[in-house]
């Protein structure tokens, strides 16, 4: 399958089509998020109608929060090979590329990943890459976990520091004798 996806690709450059590009911000009808609770995000994507060829499709979002991100894309058809089958080449989240699983001779595939660092305030990046043969379809999910910062608080630093002071205090009032043994 993947060997016949390459040539699509290939006949497509060679009749001189190009590959269509379409960029979906979040809150589009393609792309939509619901944020909840803890400062988490789940949100879901999708294209349909592709015409024939190579495509690649970019979702965009910036979140308030850094975090990590996981998320599929899915594809199915009825009959390979038809107008309706689409074929995933590579889906990307900020850079980091997704696993591509495909079953049933290539009529179903899943295009995951987990744990891809988010950074707050930047425009981060979904992209979808692949070929349709005229009335392609795939749709996705994703969800977001905010990650809580390490440092402690004020309070935290405060008692840590006074309960060093009282462990040193203690060791200092305590009187400690020292023996040596003697070798014979």
């Amino acid at each position: 399958m993947k060997f016949l996806a390459v040539m699509g690709i290939a006949a497509a450059a060679m009749l001189g089509s190009t590959a269509e590009a379409a960029t979906f911000p979040v809150g589009s009808p393609n792309f939509t998020a619901t944020p909840g609770a803890g400062g988490t995000f789940a949100g879901a994507f999708k294209n349909q109608g592709i015409a024939a060829g190579a495509f690649s499709d970019t979702f965009t979002f910036t979140l308030p929060t850094s975090g990590l991100g996981s998320g599929t894309v899915t594809t199915s058809v009825t009959d390979l090979l038809s107008v309706n089958d689409l074929d995933l080449t590579s889906v990307l989240i900020n850079g980091f590329a997704a696993d591509i699983t495909r079953t049933a001779g290539g009529a179903f595939e899943v295009a995951f990943i987990n744990n891809v660092p988010i950074v707050a305030g930047q425009l981060n990046r979904l992209v979808v890459n692949g070929l349709s043969r005229g009335n392609g379809a795939y749709g996705g999910q994703a969800t977001f976990t905010p990650v809580t910062s390490a440092v402690p608080e004020a309070a935290t630093w405060a008692m840590m520091i006074m309960g060093f002071g009282v462990v040193g205090f203690a060791m200092r009032r305590r009187k400690t004798v020292v023996r040596f043994s003697q070798a014979i």
